[in-house]
């Protein structure tokens, strides 16, 4: 089996993993990524996010609205008050540690085999993947 295959197979299990332990958080898989990056990123913007993951303005925009909504992310206006900073409130962190929590156990089950200098070395191999299909124009 071809490596973009099996790559592709491995994905839409780990996403549906992922769903799972979001859902059960009353999340969604994207929502948690969101909430992830802010706790990464304190005072991290909406267009940071664009950036990072490659979604368009309008998805983030709608996601971090739902989140504020939720009472999972607040705004802090910067000196340009149409420029919003992101920051997760504090059920936010909570929320964030717990489904981080899960992920963490299933991404441990899933590389446990494995000794974690392989686990780097393929991460940093598909980064290289990662970076030249980004580069692609065919």
């Amino acid at each position: 089996m071809n490596l973009f295959s099996i790559i592709y197979r491995f994905n839409k299990l780990y996403v549906l993993r992922l769903q799972e332990i979001c859902s059960a958080n009353g999340i969604t898989a994207v929502q948690w990524l969101v909430l992830q990056h802010v706790y990464k990123n304190e005072g991290c913007t909406s267009m940071d996010i664009v950036k990072e993951w490659s979604v368009e303005k309008p998805t983030v925009s709608s996601l971090v609205r739902k989140l504020n909504e939720q009472g999972l992310v607040e705004f802090t206006s910067g000196e340009d008050k149409r420029q919003k900073y992101l920051s997760l409130s504090d059920e936010g962190h909570i929320l964030c540690q717990k489904v981080s929590d899960k992920v963490m156990q299933l991404q441990s089950f899933v590389t446990e085999p494995f000794p974690d200098e392989m686990i780097k070395e393929w991460t940093e191999q598909v980064m290289v993947l990662e970076e030249r299909l980004k580069k692609y124009e065919g």
